[in-house]
């Protein structure tokens, strides 16, 4: 099994085709949604991310496979997916608490704008979501966003870290996938990109110091799952 080298060119292309595809998800299928079923208005969104996240994490697998892996180990290393060592572990921990000191520091400068200047709180969810808190029998939906997570996290992660960003050569490679990676998020809109910030560059770069992906899996993931789910228990607006 030998790792193909992904040019800069293939590597945005690749972030542009996820990104419209994004945008395809938003404009057709979503309404779709809410013009034919009366649900509540969250499953629109977990449905949507089902049929966007999955076909991530499915085009990893299929592009490691096709440069010859086979079996599941040969495609968790093809993928940069390996136990943690002493140096990932280190790095997991603080760069996890860096993304959430300067995310608390982009929440921080907006509340000051906003008291002071008048400009509007950056909000936490997307201008396509309408996001209620769950009570009673809702809180199962939980259970329907939590595959839907899964695919998220690791979809993202095994595209942009294990597949594309390890086969990228050049120093500042990591600043490049950053660039690209906020472009998938435009379709989130202005605010949540602006609070992203901090992850989009700490994750590469992380993943740039120890190559290994499951470090972006856990960052991304305890960063995203227990804000989601503050926000759905109604704890944070």
């Amino acid at each position: 099994m030998i790792k193909k080298e992904v040019t800069l060119l293939k590597a945005a292309l690749i972030f542009l085709a996820g990104t419209l595809y994004f945008f395809l998800l938003l404009f057709t299928l979503l309404p779709f949604l809410k013009s034919n079923f009366s649900v509540n208005p969250a499953l629109y969104w977990f449905i949507t991310g089902y049929f966007l996240f999955i076909p991530l994490f499915v085009f990893a697998l299929i592009m490691v496979k096709v440069e010859g892996s086979k079996g599941i180990k040969q495609i968790l290393s093809a993928l940069n997916i390996r136990p943690f060592t002493k140096k990932d572990l280190r790095y997991s921990i603080v760069g996890l608490v860096l993304v959430f000191v300067f995310t608390g520091m982009v929440f921080g400068a907006s509340f000051l704008l906003n008291k002071y200047f008048g400009i509007g709180m950056l909000t936490t969810t997307p201008w396509f979501m309408e996001m209620r808190p769950f009570h009673g029998a809702e809180k199962l939906l939980l259970l329907v966003w939590l595959p839907m997570f899964f695919f998220n996290i690791v979809g993202e992660e095994i595209v942009w870290r294990g597949y594309i960003q390890s086969r990228l050569h050049g120093k500042y490679s990591w600043l490049f996938c950053s660039l690209l990676w906020l472009l998938f998020h435009v379709p989130f809109g202005s605010d949540l990109m602006i609070m992203a910030l901090p992850a989009l560059i700490i994750i590469p770069y992380v993943f740039h110091k120890t190559q290994n992906t499951l470090v972006g899996i856990f960052i991304h993931g305890i960063y995203n799952g227990p804000m989601f789910v503050a926000i759905a228990l109604g704890w944070i607006k």
